[in-house]
């Protein structure tokens, strides 16, 4: 052991056993983490074992569902569907046993199985046997029931025969006298009189045969049929004794063919007990798969229970070896702590550091030139350091390793000073690329902002037609459901406007800045009417929509409809979409405050009875852009909704609260101090009033709104002038003056700010007259408007232009001048009339009254060159190119009401059309249009 005698070899042998003490700490845990791995795939096969019996359950269920329903069968069409589905839930049956019994011995379960759908097969053919044997009962009926009324039918004749010969017999009577008379009464008494007696019981016992033969085969029991049976024999026999009294050859044959029929009633009995036989039979089939199917849950609930047990022995056996490998772990650290004190003390200061100390003092004396002799370094043994104490003497050796040990040193401190300034290089590059991932968001965030405003300018573009023809609709003599349905449509339109107000500024919401608002509005008739829009969907869907409304609430309250609508109808909206059947309840009830309200809060609940959420996941719902699938009917959406509602609900001093438990349904509530309100609001809308006729310029680069604001313009009694674009404009106001200019600030060539200036300029110097201009953009966040009102317009009117805001909006201008010159009168629509029979098209037929003729023919003309451009791009187009072709066709197809043309060019955008037959959609659809202008070109408008 000579490898040990030296100071090296102690450290290494020391060392050596810290080392082994440490890998055995870690074969510890590593035999621990295996432990608890073979747990965790025990826990997760317990699971899916579990998930398994469930989802067993739920097949056992399903198929004695169908085994009930294939057993009360009565077509062969619903056999063959109950059949099928059985064959599939057989399949998946097996396979969910195949899954449960894998390495656990399933051939009971296999067993069980197979005797379960032996036993279904065998239910399908009793059905099939039973409705065979249903079919020829029917059939075998039908014939002893004609048979039965034709005897009837036959006997009918034969008792007016008789009754005709009575009569007759009686009229003779008082022809003749003594004997004469004497022998025909007793004729009429003993045969004429006793024939008609025989025909009417023929009848009467017919008439009973034909119902008995009813009761047979209706009859549910094997007793009541031999009675029935034997019953229907008697008669038979009597039937065939008054059969003979038949004096008529011919009918006497008619009867005993019919008589013959009805001796087959025993083939109905026969038929009717062997079908209530097969029904015993599938009774009893029933009632075995239904034990089976008790058995086979208990076998795999037994499989379940086995496993649950068995995880839980494993887990006790892992606790003990964990308190085991615990204190095994504690007991090696003891001993390594031991040990390296030992080595501190024996080998580190005993062998090396005074052995050390020694020597630094001899090596002092030495380079003094102290040459005395030197105290031993180490008394005993023969390693490094006693070879060290022996070689002092050496000392020229000794400096010139000291000096080396220096150098070493110096460039390990260079070494570290290198890693530091590395360090400090990779610190200075993570803070370049955070200022750089800053800048990125900064930028991002102005992107943000571009495409909000880009998207708030796009989407009420479209808006601005939608409910400026709304508009110009309400003035045409409407009855009073389509003015109801009108109202439905302006108000969905307006809660739309109001929903993009708060999502395109997406910005405020995600700072929590959504301002409420404060505005008298009817709380019932609000809440009468998202539940009016609602109801629809809802009983499409087989649900109930109730509206529970308390009779002490304030008729008119102060707070935010437009928030208020958005939050109920989300709510409402979510509950139709994932309620499958039930009922659904809105309801509103004063809610007493906590705090010094002057009125009690009012409290809004919306419960259905849908499939529900479970406790755990309440709360992720109310994410941005999460979403849950309550059923399996759910479709889909962009999972803002409930996140959106419940910040405007706090923005409204509320909080949104959702209570649920799966299978209960859903109920979602929340509380708003929605104080009384004093203002009386109109019960209806007030007629519109004109001023006195102005010359006004309109500037605006798309043409249907063009077309939209002028014709609100001209019914609001205006001149109005035309200009696409800036440029035009201004050659405009150039020929002519101007009292007033509408600008769409959105123009291709120029901004609407700076052609307010030149217009006024222009004017001014030309015309000596001011030019006052008012904005129209769809831009309409405050900041917008402000920007315009501070850049010299007078006014703004927001898209979609409302008839009424642009009325008031010019009135406000005008208002002095206009009520000094003359009176206002009241803006009124004549009836559209009636087509002509031939073409009808009911969206041309509204516009007519409003826009006139000529500007529908305007708007045919447009349609008929833009759309052939449109049609030729689209036949040749392919992709996203084909689509967006296809969809600006369908918008323009749908604002002439040529529904069948755009329910085309839907199909084309969805890739199910045909994009060569989209040519000759088109020249059909002008075809329409042309006759319907032919069929109105007389109309006065």
């Amino acid at each position: 052991m000579r490898i040990f005698s030296g100071l090296g070899g102690k450290l290494l042998l020391a060392f050596s056993l810290m080392a082994l003490l440490t890998l055995s700490a870690s074969l510890l845990g590593w035999v621990g983490l295996s432990h608890l791995r073979q747990l965790e795939q025990g826990v997760q096969q317990t699971l899916a074992d579990q998930e398994l019996a469930r989802t067993l359950s739920r097949l056992s269920g399903e198929i004695q569902s169908a085994s009930r329903l294939l057993a009360t069968a009565t077509s062969e069409q619903e056999r063959e569907h109950q059949g099928r589905l059985l064959t599939l839930q057989g399949q998946q049956l097996q396979q969910v046993l195949a899954q449960l019994g894998r390495g656990q011995g399933s051939t009971s379960l296999d067993q069980l199985s197979q005797s379960i759908i032996g036993n279904l097969g065998q239910q399908g053919w009793l059905v099939g046997e039973r409705l065979t044997l249903m079919a020829q009962g029917e059939a075998q009926r039908a014939r002893l029931v004609a048979a039965a009324g034709q005897i009837a039918e036959l006997a009918r004749s034969q008792m007016e025969n008789a009754e005709t010969v009575m009569v007759a017999g009686l009229g003779s009577l008082y022809q003749q006298q003594g004997a004469q008379a004497t022998r025909t009464l007793d004729r009429l008494l003993e045969q004429d009189l006793d024939w008609l007696e025989q025909m009417t019981e023929l009848r009467h016992r017919t008439l009973m045969q034909q119902q008995r033969i009813e009761e047979m085969w209706r009859s549910e029991r094997q007793e009541q049929l031999q009675t029935l049976l034997q019953e229907g024999q008697r008669e038979l026999a009597i039937l065939q004794l008054r059969a003979g009294a038949v004096t008529d050859p011919a009918r006497r044959q008619a009867v005993e063919q019919a008589l013959t029929v009805l001796s087959q009633s025993d083939k109905l009995v026969q038929l009717r007990s062997d079908w209530l036989g097969k029904g015993e039979a599938l009774r009893v089939l029933a009632n075995a798969n239904e034990a089976l199917m008790s058995s086979l849950n208990q076998q795999v609930g037994e499989l379940v229970s086995r496993a649950r047990d068995s995880l839980g022995q494993s887990q006790q056996a892992l606790s003990q070896r964990l308190r085991l490998l615990e204190q095994a772990l504690m007991a090696i650290g003891l001993l390594t702590l031991l040990l390296l004190m030992l080595l501190m003390w024996r080998m580190v200061y005993g062998r090396i550091v005074w052995p050390l100390q020694r020597a630094v003092a001899g090596m002092s004396r030495l380079a003094r030139g102290d040459l005395a002799p030197l105290e031993p370094i180490a008394s005993t043994g023969r390693d490094e350091l006693a070879e060290l104490g022996r070689a002092l003497q050496v000392f020229r050796d000794n400096a010139v390793e000291l000096g080396r040990y220096q150098r070493e040193l110096e460039s390990r401190v260079e070494e570290r000073t290198g890693q530091l300034s590395h360090a400090n290089e990779r610190l200075n590059e993570e803070v370049e690329k955070q200022r750089q991932a800053r800048a990125e968001a900064e930028q991002a965030n102005r992107a943000k902002s571009v495409f909000l405003a880009t998207m708030s300018h796009e989407i009420r573009t479209p808006m601005n037609g939608i409910l400026g023809g709304l508009t110009l609709l309400e003035d045409t003599h409407l009855s009073d459901t389509q003015q109801r349905y009108l109202a439905a449509i302006e108000h969905s339109g307006e809660s739309l406007l109001e929903i993009l107000n708060d999502i395109l500024d997406y910005s405020k919401i995600e700072a929590g800045h959504v301002e409420a608002r404060r505005e008298p509005f009817p709380l019932f008739q609000l809440v009468d009417e998202l539940s009016a829009l609602f109801r629809p969907k809802a009983e499409a869907k087989g649900v109930t929509l109730a509206l529970e409304y308390a009779p002490g609430l304030a008729p008119v309250v102060e707070g935010d409809l437009g928030k208020l609508r958005q939050v109920l109808g989300n709510l409402l909206g979510n509950a139709v979409k994932f309620t499958a059947r039930g009922q659904i309840t809105l309801t509103v009830a004063p809610l007493a405050c906590q705090g010094p309200c002057a009125e009690p809060c009012i409290r809004f609940v919306v419960r259905d009875t849908g499939p529900g959420i479970p406790a755990d996941e309440q709360e992720a719902v109310f994410e941005a852009f999460r979403q849950r699938k309550r059923d399996i009917g759910h479709q889909g959406g962009t999972g803002l909704g409930l996140a959106i509602s419940r910040k405007l609900v706090a923005a409204m001093g509320g909080e949104l609260i959702l209570a649920s438990e799966p299978g209960k349904g859903c109920e979602f509530s929340f509380s708003l101090p929605l104080q009384r309100s004093s203002a009386q609001l109109p019960a209806e809308a007030q007629p519109l009033h004109l001023g006195q006729s102005r010359d006004i310029l309109l500037v605006e680069d798309n043409e249907i709104n063009r077309l939209v604001a002028q014709g609100m313009l001209t019914r609001l009694g205006h001149r109005v002038t035309l200009a696409e674009d800036g440029r035009s404009a201004l050659a405009l106001v150039t020929e002519r003056p101007f009292e007033l200019a509408l600008l769409d600030i959105n123009l291709p060539d120029m901004d609407g700010m700076s052609l307010r200036e030149d217009l006024a300029a222009i004017s001014e110097e030309m015309h000596e007259r001011p030019l006052p201009a008012i904005a129209i953009s769809a831009q309409m966040y405050p900041e917008d408007i402000r920007h315009c009102l501070a850049a010299g317009f007078v006014d703004f009117v927001g898209k979609p232009v409302r008839l009424a805001v642009l009325a008031n909006a010019i009135d406000q201008l005008f208002r002095q001048e206009g009520a000094s010159i003359e009176p206002q009168v009241q803006l009124s629509v004549a009836v559209p009339p009636t087509n002509q029979p031939g073409w009808v098209n009911p969206v041309l037929d509204a516009d007519l009254p409003l826009l006139g003729m000529a500007r529908i023919r305007q708007l045919v003309a447009l349609f008929e060159s833009q759309g052939r451009v449109l049609v030729d791009k689209l036949a040749q187009g392919e992709g996203s190119e084909q689509r967006q072709l296809a969809h600006k066709l369908k918008g323009s197809a749908l604002a002439l009401g040529l529904t069948e043309f755009a329910s085309h060019c839907a199909s084309l955008g969805a890739g199910c059309g045909e994009p060569a037959a989209i040519g000759a959609q088109f020249d059909a659809a002008v075809s329409g249009l042309q006759q319907w202008l032919a069929a109105n070109r007389d109309a006065p408008f």
